[in-house]
């Protein structure tokens, strides 16, 4: 089942979105995620948060659509993308889409990769997207499609990550380990072809498409 989840960090181009919200089983949008929702002219499944950030309008528009809302105290444990992945897990979702959890405050950004860690923990599939970039987090290989010249990076999260062998890019390795307290961190790889393989054995990498 995939959700899709709207938080409320800025996007300024919506285009990247639609293929991703292709083929979605739940919309659910946390808080001044609904800005986005209503720029898009969808509405959502669920709304969650402290609604802090929201202006009354868009709460409003939203609330004589009697759409279900959890409505959570300012002063809480979780933040609001949190409660939306929560609430997406609680419906049964195994892939989740989150949008707006990249944005200028450096924590929550960071605080949204993490997350990526619990959640594959669980043995759920998630990404975090904005329009210029798709990060994933993967314990085991991988396979990418996309067009040569496409950036990728690979970069540790566990302390070490295990014979990695990278194949159709332009900056190949092979069987190399990588730390996360390593000079080596593997930026802006270049995709040599239109399918490439990520191959490790052990540890926790984030994979980032990204582009300028």
């Amino acid at each position: 089942m995939k959700a899709v989840i709207f938080a409320g960090a800025k996007i300024t181009d919506y285009g990247f979105c639609k293929e991703y919200l292709e083929d979605t089983d739940i919309l659910i949008c946390c808080d001044g995620g609904l800005h986005h929702t209503k720029t898009l002219g969808l509405t959502p499944d669920y709304i969650v948060g402290d609604f802090d950030s929201v202006s009354r309008e868009v709460l409003e528009f939203y609330k004589e659509k009697k759409v279900p809302i959890y409505q959570f105290p300012t002063r809480k444990d979780e933040t609001d993308m949190q409660l939306g992945i929560r609430l997406a897990l609680e419906k049964g979702a195994t892939d989740l889409i989150l949008f707006g959890g990249i944005g200028s405050r450096f924590d929550h950004s960071l605080a949204n990769a993490h997350l990526l860690l619990w959640l594959l923990k669980k043995g759920i599939r998630a990404r975090l997207v904005d329009q210029n970039n798709c990060v994933e987090l993967v314990d085991k290989p991988i396979t990418i499609h996309g067009k040569v010249g496409d950036f990728v990076s690979t970069i540790p999260l566990s302390m070490m990550v295990k014979g990695i062998t990278l194949t159709g890019f332009e900056y190949p390795l092979t069987n190399r380990d990588l730390a996360l307290d390593d000079e080596l961190i593997a930026v802006s790889n270049v995709l040599a072809k239109e399918e490439a393989t990520i191959y490790f054995t052990e540890g926790y990498l984030f994979v980032i498409r990204s582009k300028d």
